[in-house]
């Protein structure tokens, strides 16, 4: 008799996209499988953010975009590399030379546990227009189980909205040990639920930062990101 997901049918109830069952590796189910079956629209060059290949701690600087990248970690135990400046690791996507890297150890227990790189879109920090694009597209592997989310003038403390600031609109997403696409319309980010002051949808006008999270307790973790843009046209379809 074939195995089945038992719990396919609370999940609906909760709202979790689901594609297969329990035993299946979470990299090919869920919103997983819906960002790697997509396929981006094209756009001019200006809407790739990030190659890597000057192996700086900048992002591209074009069309008003010029931000830093930087790491994050927690005060519970867990650990980061890089710390401080932000270095660009070795090896990227399709035999590039660089690519974003971010590795460590993530503490056993703790009320906020988490470790994160990202970059500011603009510098000096603020908020940037992406109204113009349908999402974000980016090379990445781990294996991780990593929160993809952007902070926008609503949930960063910097656009001056919030009073109970960082639940970014994201999405989880479970890297595996090779190179894969991950395609990302702004449509497809949420918040999450119980905290933060709740928005009705990403404010894609007022963006300021792409950030990568990992929150496993007690786990390793090694992730790396390459080639990151905007995509245009209707959830991957071009114009």
């Amino acid at each position: 008799m074939s195995k089945r997901c038992g719990s396919a049918f609370l999940a609906t109830l909760l709202g979790l996209a689901v594609g297969g069952c329990l035993t299946t590796p979470a990299s090919e189910t869920g919103w997983t499988k819906r960002t790697r079956d997509l396929t981006p629209g094209a756009c001019q060059s200006d809407a790739l953010i990030e190659d890597a290949e000057d192996s700086d701690n900048r992002i591209l600087v074009r069309d008003g975009r010029g931000g830093y990248w930087y790491t994050s970690v927690d005060t519970e135990g867990s650990t980061i590399e890089p710390s401080g400046q932000f270095t660009m690791g070795a090896e990227g996507h399709a035999g590039s030379k660089h690519a974003a890297h971010m590795s460590g150890q993530m503490a056993p227990a703790g009320w906020s546990v988490y470790a994160s790189m990202g970059f500011g879109l603009a510098d000096p920090s603020g908020a940037y227009d992406a109204s113009r694009y349908t999402g974000v597209t980016f090379w990445a592997k781990g294996p991780a189980h990593v929160r993809f989310k952007m902070p926008d003038a609503y949930t960063a403390p910097g656009g001056g909205f919030c009073k109970d600031c960082y639940n970014d609109f994201g999405i989880e997403l479970a890297f595996t040990s090779e190179w894969q696409r991950y395609t990302i319309p702004f449509s497809w980010l949420s918040q999450q639920p119980g905290w933060g002051d709740p928005r009705p949808e990403i404010a894609t006008d007022a963006i300021y930062a792409l950030q990568w999270q990992v929150g496993s307790r007690g786990r390793s973790y090694d992730v790396w990101v390459d080639d990151i843009a905007f995509f245009c046209g209707n959830e991957g379809t071009s114009p």
